[in-house]
């Protein structure tokens, strides 16, 4: 059974979605719509990114979520920033409390160049395959936020990555703060603790 929220009593799901590794959910969603992200074995992140749907050269942006909320990780109650610094999502609600802002989507490049291995599936790959109805091009796509990704820091500012705290529907709630093209997947790093070496499905929900 999938976690729910008190805030979510009474509204309508529009859209709902199981992702699967390897094939990304792309959608548009509205300023004051909720978006529900579920990890629904546990242990698995999920990327996400967005564009400003009215004009897709203003997207997420990591480092100004970073800088805004002086922080180096999200938790409940910060908000995600675009690259013009305006609000794209407040996160209202979070039942596991480590998710990275640090790291940027895996791709081919990273599946040959750490592990060898010759086009291997990665999300940044994945979004832009999903993302050409909107034309948006391939350097374009932003880093995402990682959702349930638990990355350590080593004493010589290294990093860890290590397993997600995340169980079994688990999930974060976010409140979108302006009209958005979201795009949410499910990790498909089966080479690290990243996914606990098995990954799984994400399910997500947008409400109205």
């Amino acid at each position: 059974m999938i976690a729910s929220s008190d805030i979510l009593a009474g509204r309508m799901a529009r859209r709902a979605a199981q992702v699967r590794p390897a094939a990304p959910d792309v959608f548009e969603i509205k300023e004051g719509q909720y978006l529900q992200i579920n990890d629904v074995e546990g242990r698995q992140v999920s990327e996400m990114v967005c564009f400003n749907k009215h004009d897709l050269r203003e997207m997420l942006s990591t480092s100004h979520t970073r800088g805004i909320n002086n922080s180096l990780m999200l938790v409940k109650g910060m908000t995600i920033y675009s690259n013009r610094r305006n609000a794209m999502f407040a996160l209202i609600e979070d039942t596991v409390g480590r998710h990275d802002i640090l790291l940027p989507s895996c791709d081919r490049r990273r599946y040959n160049d750490d592990y060898g291995l010759i086009n291997h599936p990665g999300c940044r790959d994945n979004f832009f395959r999903e993302l050409k109805p909107w034309n948006i091009d391939y350097d374009r796509i932003p880093d995402p936020v990682n959702f349930f990704q638990n990355v350590g820091l080593r004493a010589r500012g290294e990093f860890e990555i290590r397993e997600p705290l995340s169980e079994r529907s688990d999930y974060v709630l976010l409140r979108a703060l302006m009209d958005m093209v979201v795009g949410v997947s499910a990790c498909p790093q089966e080479q690290s603790p990243a996914t606990a070496f098995n990954p799984t499905d994400i399910l997500i929900r947008v409400y109205i």
